[in-house]
Formats: structure tokens, sequence, C-alpha cells
């Protein structure tokens, strides 16, 4: 296989630990280590994670936002910056296989219809390393309801083939001529939360498919759903701030997106149970 020049880019706020652990595991990569970058984009950080990072990787690139401008905005600050035509995005609490960047990139350049835009690799909890994460997202576009394919599901080897999907959260390798067919992340509309789902959304309308590949894994450091004693943060809105990008962002999605009867259903039943559910966070 002729392998393309891959960006790798990790955005991360206060997680030096976690963010180092990654690097590591994206190094250990049987990928060409003169066929990737890895850029860090860290977020205002107050942990020195970029004296961090400087201090244990030179071959790394790090760019330090002066002020937070979130998953979006510093997701966009890499690609920006990358040389790669292949872009690999990661959140900071991930680890990968060795062959995670290889398994992508065959899918995405052997594709003998140039319509996949984005392939994502199946993600696991690291806690439970065959308990699986995500393998796609399916959404309801009347309720707004959002399901991730294969969630809390034990891989005894049933994923096997392509799954399409809509969008894909925390990992996922883009083309870049998707990136410019469709353009950046919306970081002014959608700084965290449905900003995947709109950048989905709009790749798929330019024609672009999103796959994920299940012989690409990738692991994510969050706790079990049984663990999480605030339960608001299974919904990612377990504060003020959060709550509010959470409701603000879903009808925003919806009003841009849905078919005229589908957001007239959202809005008259749907959308005021999740208003009750995010004020009582807030």
């Amino acid at each position: 296989m002729n392998k393309p020049f891959v960006s790798i880019v990790i955005p991360t706020h206060d997680r030096k630990g976690k963010l180092i652990r990654l690097i590591n595991s994206i190094l250990k990569s049987n990928y060409p280590k003169n066929k990737m970058e890895i850029i860090v984009v860290d977020d205002a950080s107050t942990d020195g994670t970029c004296e961090e990072v400087k201090g244990k990787f030179s071959q790394v690139k790090i760019i330090q936002n002066e002020k937070r401008l979130f998953l979006a905005g510093s997701r966009n600050v890499g690609i920006n910056n990358a040389r790669g035509d292949y872009i690999f995005l990661i959140d900071d609490d991930n680890i990968i296989a060795p062959n995670t960047i290889t398994k992508l990139i065959k899918v995405i350049i052997n594709d003998t219809k140039p319509l996949i835009g984005v392939v994502a690799p199946i993600i696991y909890y690291l806690k439970q390393p065959t308990r699986v994460w995500c393998a796609g997202i399916e959404r309801d576009m009347i309720t707004s309801l959002t399901k991730h394919v294969g969630r809390d599901k034990t891989d005894n080897g049933q994923f096997k083939k392509l799954i399409e999907s809509e969008d894909f959260p925390n990992s996922f390798l883009v083309k870049k001529e998707a990136i410019k067919a469709v353009g950046l992340f919306d970081e002014k509309t959608f700084p965290i939360h449905y900003d995947e789902a709109d950048f989905g959304e709009r790749i798929r309308r330019a024609g672009y498919k999103i796959v994920c590949n299940p012989n690409a894994k990738v692991w994510h450091d969050i706790p079990l759903p049984e663990e999480v004693e605030d339960k608001a943060r299974l919904f990612h809105c377990h504060n003020e701030f959060r709550a509010y990008y959470c409701g603000r962002n879903r009808i925003i999605f919806h009003k841009k997106y849905s078919k005229w009867w589908q957001f007239l259903i959202f809005i008259l039943i749907f959308q005021w149970l999740f208003t009750l559910y995010y004020l009582s966070v807030i």
C-alpha cells in the first residue's frame, strides 16, 4: 500500500496525563513515522500541558490557544496547521491499537467509489476492553434521540463489516478534500455538543459516506455507565454550561436539518421533555 501522509490532531485541556498516554500509544503505531505528524492543540490548559509535552516529545507539534476555543475551535486550529491529505482527529482520553491508523487509511484509500469522507474505528471502554462504546451513530430526527451502535455489547467477533454512520464522536479519520468541500467545524454555532453531528451531516449531504471500520480499534477512558452516580454525565449535561449548550444546540441542529414536519413534532412534543431535564440540571 502506498501510504499517504497523515496528520493526527489532538485537542486537549488540563489532562496532560491522559494526553501523554495517548501520544505514547500513537508512537507505537506501525504506520511509518515519516508519513505522519502529531499536532497537539492545547486549549488554554493550566496544568503545564505544553511544557510537559515539549519536554517529553520533541517530534510533537504543540499549539497553545490563548483562550478557550473548546473542542470545535481547537480541532479547526489543528486542521488549519495540518500538512496531511488525511487528518485523524482524536480526543486526549483515548489509546489506539498499533495498527489503527493503518486500518483506517486502508479503507479510505481503497474505496472503489471515492465516496468515503470519514472512517472511524470501533471504540471500546478502556476499563472493559471488549465492551463497545460506539460503532456508529443513529439519530432519530423526530425525537432527537441519538443511539451509539453496539453500545455496551461485548465484542465476540460480530462486528466484521463496515458500518455506515450518520456522524462519529471522539476519534475519526477525515479526507482533507471532504473538509475543503464542506468547510471546518462550525465553532461559532456548535463550540461543544452537536459539532460532530453538524459536521457529519454536511459531509453526508456533500455526497460522502461516514463509516466505522471495526478492524481499527480505540479504547476510550471514560467511566462505565453503572459507575456514574450523576446520571446527567451520561447525557453530557452535568453542569450549567454543558446543559445550556445541549439544550440550545439540539434545537438549532434539528431546525437546520430536520424536515419541517419532523421539526414541528420535535419542537411541540419532545423538546419540552428535554428542556425540563436541562432546567433541572441548571
